[in-house]
């Protein structure tokens, strides 16, 4: 195999996240009389990294709500949900083969790390990767840099699979190949524009 490394991202990628997402944002803005997310591919037309300007792009008015504000609403709320969430269709075979062949795998994420943490324990891969890496804070800034500090820029031997634009981003932070998953929180089109291998199923 050309790898010897896998750099998985977590949400939308390994944990199938992305309706029990809308559903909490949803709530959010239907609090504040503004107008809902209606599909998965309306939301793909909005989500974007960093996610401070998703939300923006979602409707909220940070003159009267900070951003900060917003995200902690955001997590009490998926929190409260996050029993129900499982993994992404595919992901436990993809994770099996490339341990039998003792490809490394490391989780990227921009998730705040005890959330990632315990997510992975509820689904059951808390011991499933080398490594995990996530943020000291719940506002999802990004990942980019803090792979390129942690890795290097010369992962040549390694993949990103992610579902966003933000980890074709990542992946070439440190010199890293990229393929981008369709069924998590960006769209076919915009991943198709980053011009790495695009796919339908894990």
């Amino acid at each position: 195999m050309k790898y010897t490394t896998v750099f998985w991202d977590f949400n939308g990628t390994v944990m199938d996240d992305v309706h029990h997402g809308i559903r909490c944002v949803n709530q959010m803005l239907a609090k504040r009389g503004l107008p809902t997310i209606d599909s998965v591919e309306e939301y793909h037309k909005l989500f974007r990294f960093p996610v401070k300007e998703y939300y923006r792009d979602a409707g909220f008015d940070f003159d009267k709500e900070p951003y900060e504000e917003l995200a902690v609403e955001w997590v009490d709320l998926f929190v409260a949900g996050e029993n129900s969430l499982t993994l992404c269709p595919g992901f436990k075979e993809v994770h099996r083969t490339l341990a039998e062949n003792g490809i490394r795998q490391i989780i990227l994420s921009s998730s705040e790390r005890e959330m990632l943490t315990r997510h992975l324990r509820i689904l059951g891969m808390e011991n499933g990767f080398d490594h995990v890496v996530g943020l000291d804070n719940i506002y999802a800034g990004g990942k980019a840099e803090t792979a390129k500090r942690l890795f290097g820029e010369n992962q040549s031997d390694a993949v990103m699979i992610g579902d966003t634009t933000h980890d074709a981003d990542t992946a070439r932070a440190m010199g890293a190949d990229c393929i981008l998953y369709t069924g998590g929180h960006s769209g076919r089109e915009a991943l198709m524009g980053c011009g790495c291998p695009v796919v339908d199923n894990l």
